[in-house]
């Protein structure tokens, strides 16, 4: 089920999950996967890590079971938590590691202050465009269709826009063999929508498209990662003075 790559004998080793093992994926999301799953990998490596990738199919059996084995003494589903509690200690028992990495991909709500978007740790400059694939030169008020409520009005001398904008973040589990939880971080990675405008220069006011290139920035990706992650594996670094 898991074979770690080559590395110093004291190196943490580090057993990845299928992205989004504990969180269903959104269908628009489905070849983003491949690109963050390879950053992931890729970040931890630079950490000094071994890493080993748990195949998906023994991943998503070992998920279910583990999942089945606590609702036999409930009547509820278990929630995530505690699936991922189950989990962790299911794998030790299939194979040696440090600590256990769950990355999903989740939509999270984005501040809008001008033309940039703030989540998770991250600053994204909003993309602007016309319907015809031109990017527009300024900003104009922005209702946003899923969270409209939240959107406020500015006005369109002022060539910026308030409100709310979705977001993609990484959101990390990280357990031990044990079972413990020891960290979660979310980490901005890109937004999910373009504001398109019929034209330059129209009244009506721009409407929020799904981009077409998503994650299309390496450096975006990897910030996002990094934010996600970075907060406890610096910090386990530190205390080991080994890593």
């Amino acid at each position: 089920m898991l074979e770690f790559e080559r590395g110093a004998p004291s190196a943490l080793r580090v057993a990845v999950a299928p992205l989004n093992l504990p969180v269903e994926l959104a269908p628009d999301l489905e070849d983003a996967v491949d690109p963050v799953a390879a950053e992931i990998i890729r970040y931890l490596q630079t950490r000094g890590a071994r890493v080993a990738v748990i195949f998906a199919p023994d991943a998503w059996t070992l998920w279910q079971e583990s999942a089945a084995a606590i609702q036999t003494d409930r009547e509820g589903a278990p929630d995530l938590l505690e699936t991922a509690r189950a989990f962790s200690v299911a794998l030790d028992a299939h194979a040696d590691y440090d600590l256990l990495v769950l990355p999903s991909l989740v939509f999270r709500e984005a501040k809008v202050v001008g033309r940039f978007a703030h989540w998770d740790g991250v600053r994204r400059r909003v993309r602007f465009r016309t319907r015809s694939g031109g990017p527009i030169g300024w900003a104009k008020p922005i209702p946003d269709p899923i969270l409209s409520g939240d959107v406020g009005a500015t006005a369109a001398t002022e060539r910026e826009w308030r409100g709310r904008i979705t977001g993609l973040s990484l959101h990390a589990l990280l357990f031990t063999p044990e079972g413990r939880g020891v960290f979660q971080g979310f980490g901005g990675l890109d937004l999910v929508h373009d504001a398109v405008q019929e034209r330059e220069g129209s009244a009506d006011p721009p409407l929020l498209r799904l981009h077409a290139s998503l994650l299309a920035n390496g450096d975006h990706v990897r910030e996002g990662i990094a934010q996600a992650l970075d907060p406890y594996l610096s910090e386990s670094r530190s205390a080991s003075g080994t890593r």
